[in-house]
């Protein structure tokens, strides 16, 4: 081989020939809102802003208002049918994008806190709206997945405070990032919150004539995604046993766990119970009925009624009060009572509480002595005298007559 063949042989390999070609990086919607905070920065305000790190979560409402920082921005940002979303600037940020639009630099030191004005809001809106702007541009570039759930959003009007926040946003699941920056080649560090509604929007639907094939509205609830979280069991562990943990080892679950798997949705509030199954060889569950209890229903046996009810009673409304005592079933067209109700003036028999001790019917024939009435006090304010009462028209009651006792 000649010297200019190994010459070109060496310049070949220098130059990479026979090498697999360099992979390129996966565009990322953190990568493509670093991009957008950058170039954003640098469109509007001429501002050196660099993400140095963004994350990206699921949050619920409440978390996401817990979570704001103190005297930041809070502005509103309105999306495609009418959803929301927030944008939260933090002071040092704020302080920056202020700095270089009114002095032309930023001041290489912390701004002192404070309440952001409506001044502020105006100075940030460009920034804010060009950041989303490219980073929608950037992400449909890359062909993310996220697209329809961050396309669409602008500036829309600056929230008071945390409470405003609440009644603007639905309560609904959001997709949080969150960025740490360099500000002003390191004259602060700041931090800044793009909060959109996590899953996309779904397209209207038209309310009128669905002859056409136009989806309805029922179509369009029904096709709602609502997620759940099947629990079988929690288990609380030592830190030393959790980390002596590895691949194969055995985590105790009881076996009543099978039958009491819970149901959560995305804030872990308990739904339902059920328990676990299989269905086409997968692994399901089957939520119990009896955990779905209707509202006012009751604990009782059945078979075993509440005392103190007329319905227990056949009629006596309460045994305790015998003014009440109404009808006595068929006992009004018994011949032998039939003079009862010409007593006259009896009114109320007073306290006959005692009757529940009359004990077998079998012994009724044997009639005791009444004893004291001592209920009649309520005869009247004057009552006659006994003997003055006119007699009454009773036939005598013969044993024979009682109906058989009931076995």
């Amino acid at each position: 081989m000649s010297d200019d063949q190994r010459d070109v042989s060496a310049m070949r390999r220098k130059a990479g020939v026979g090498r697999p070609p360099p992979e390129i990086g996966r565009v990322t919607a953190a990568t493509a809102l670093r991009v957008a905070v950058a170039q954003a920065a640098e469109d509007v305000a001429a501002l050196m802003a660099l993400a140095a790190g963004v994350q990206e979560q699921r949050v619920v409402l409440d978390s996401l208002v817990e979570g704001l920082p103190e005297h930041a921005l809070l502005v509103l940002i309105e999306g495609p049918n009418s959803r929301y979303g927030l944008i939260v600037v933090d002071p040092q940020t704020l302080a920056a994008l202020v700095e270089i639009q009114t002095t032309g630099r930023v001041v290489p030191n912390p701004a002192a806190p404070r309440a952001p004005t409506r001044t502020d809001a105006i100075m940030a809106a460009d920034f804010i709206d060009r950041m989303l702007e490219l980073f929608e541009e950037v992400v449909e570039e890359a062909e993310l997945s996220i697209l329809a759930a961050i396309s669409g959003f602008r500036y829309a009007m600056p929230m008071s405070d945390t409470r405003a926040v609440l009644m603007a946003l639905e309560d609904i699941p959001y997709r949080q990032f969150t960025l740490t920056m360099d500000l002003g080649s390191g004259a602060k560090e700041g931090s800044m919150q793009l909060v959109f509604p996590f899953d996309p929007p779904r397209l209207r639907v038209d309310r009128g004539d669905t002859a056409g094939g136009t989806e309805t509205l029922a179509d369009a609830v029904m096709d709602t995604k609502a997620e759940m979280t099947a629990v079988l069991h929690r288990r609380e562990m030592p830190l030393a046993a959790v980390t002596a943990l590895t691949v194969g080892a055995l985590v105790p679950v009881p076996r009543e766990a099978l039958v009491n798997v819970r149901l959560e949705d995305v804030t872990g509030r308990e739904i339902s119970l059920g328990r676990l199954g299989q269905v086409g060889g997968h692994r399901a569950v089957r939520i119990s009925e009896e955990n779905a209890e209707a509202p006012g229903a009751t604990n009782m046996v059945p078979g075993v009624m509440e005392t103190g009810t007329a319905a227990n009673h056949g009629g006596l409304d309460a045994v305790g009060d015998p003014g009440a005592l109404g009808s006595l079933g068929g006992m009004a067209d018994d011949n032998t009572m039939a003079g009862l109700g010409e007593a006259g003036g009896l009114g109320s028999l007073g306290d006959l509480g005692a009757l529940g001790g009359l004990g077998d019917p079998a012994d009724m024939g044997v009639m005791a002595d009444l004893g004291d009435l001592g209920g009649l006090e309520g005869l009247g304010a004057d009552p006659a005298p006994i003997g003055d009462l006119p007699d009454l028209d009773i036939a005598p009651m013969a044993i024979g007559d009682l109906p058989e006792p009931v076995g």
